[in-house]
């Protein structure tokens, strides 16, 4: 089913299409195709509430829902990070991490394709220096899932700690990338 949308110049005033450009980080030509990805995740929105019985009860229940078809619509292939969050929905960025983990683990099963290729992406960016590791993760909460991953498989290695005297950038010990090579199906490049 194809559902078209038709803006009249005069309804999106300029001061909304410079303000969409700045909140999503785009540029003139990507407004039409991130309008078309939002108004999906919308759409998806409003018919999950028709046939499924309505709202959630909980404010943070219909942003976690939002979230959800943002991430499925607009993101697609990855996760958002947390600043990016904040920037759409207007959060924190201590509200924007609680909201991204509360949504992934609320919806783990329909999530878990694109939280495998968002860790992979982090992982295959890793770049080897100094017998470790170095990669930069823009996500707590991806960073979070790759501890959890390491954890759960060798509860005596190292997790990704933070490099010190860096703002973004994390460490991972040798066997940690080897484990998390094997756990998401990545060969393992030095």
């Amino acid at each position: 089913m194809e559902i078209t949308f038709h803006i009249d110049d005069n309804e999106f005033e300029l001061e909304q299409k410079e303000l969409i450009k700045k909140t999503l980080k785009i540029n003139d030509q990507d407004i039409q195709g991130a309008l078309n990805k939002i108004a999906k995740a919308s759409l998806t929105e409003y018919l999950t509430m028709l046939v499924e019985g309505g709202m959630p009860n909980r404010a943070d229940e219909a942003k976690q829902d939002r979230l959800l078809y943002l991430i499925q619509s607009y993101f697609a292939e990855s996760l958002p990070t947390e600043s990016q969050i904040s920037t759409i929905f207007q959060l924190t960025q201590s509200q924007s991490k609680t909201l991204l983990k509360n949504t992934v683990s609320r919806f783990r099963h329909k999530l878990d394709d694109v939280l495998l290729s968002t860790m992979k992406t982090v992982i295959e960016s890793a770049e080897y220096a100094n017998e470790m590791y170095l990669v930069v993760i823009n996500s707590d909460v991806v960073k979070d899932e790759l501890n959890m991953l390491i954890t759960q498989n060798e509860p005596t290695y190292k997790p990704i700690t933070k490099r010190k005297g860096s703002a973004g950038q994390f460490e991972i010990s040798e066997d940690s990338h080897a484990l998390l090579c094997r756990e998401l199906s990545l060969n393992e490049v030095e």
